[in-house]
């Protein structure tokens, strides 16, 4: 994997802190898969306000999950063990999906990010969007994943819809041209953590698929 394609597999990934924001809901029926089972005397969206206030008191986390990513033309499947320390640091380490070998990583510390390459090369700038557009050409908006990847909203975008299960966890997201999609959940109540995420934007050729195999410190 060169440089110019581990920049776009690592910084597709990437994200920007904030909190999170108000919502509007949607009526439509839940994706097959995810559990329709209505707490008792607790409406959905009073169960999405819980979630989101619950998980925002949960700045360090760490996730260990396998990545299936499509851009454009090319293809990669590979892990990634992503450390959320606090809302302004870092470390996501990308591993080859058969023998576990770090080839890469990418981390913040305040306002600065590295990004590690497989040629031992380190390359930095205080921005992830600028990093991925001087290293690869390529401009993305990178700054809702550290949200949806948990299912939440991104607070930097607006909402153009948001669809709940009975449970008040979202089915779909879709934020500034991007439809976030979630079909699995692991067992638990409104903090209960996305299993699977599939992040996708059509005019981009941009496909994302997330399974997590461990969740932490959520």
């Amino acid at each position: 994997m060169n440089v110019k394609n581990l920049t776009i597999v690592l910084l597709v990934l990437s994200f920007l802190f904030g909190a999170t924001a108000c919502t509007k809901f949607s009526t439509q029926r839940p994706d097959q898969g995810v559990s329709t089972v209505k707490p008792p005397g607790v409406s959905k969206e009073s169960f999405w306000r819980q979630r989101q206030h619950y998980l925002a008191r949960k700045p360090s986390w760490n996730l260990k999950s396998r990545i299936a990513l499509r851009f454009r033309d090319d293809h990669w499947t590979f892990g990634l063990n992503w450390a959320q320390k606090n809302p302004q640091m870092y470390v996501m380490q990308i591993n080859n999906p058969v023998t576990g070998a770090v080839v890469a990583k990418l981390s913040r510390n305040k306002q600065t990010i590295s990004l590690l390459s497989d040629n031992g090369r380190v390359y930095r700038d205080t921005d992830e969007e600028r990093l991925l557009k001087r290293q690869s050409g390529v401009i993305l908006p990178l700054k809702g994943m550290q949200h949806w990847v948990r299912g939440l909203t991104s607070p930097l975008y607006k909402i153009d819809n948001l669809v709940l299960d009975a449970k008040g966890r979202p089915v779909s997201i879709h934020q500034a041209g991007w439809k976030i999609s979630y079909s699995n959940y692991l067992s638990g109540a409104y903090n209960v953590m996305p299993r699977k995420v599939v992040i996708t934007r059509d005019k981009d050729s941009v496909y994302l698929k997330m399974i997590a195999k461990q969740w932490q410190g959520v």
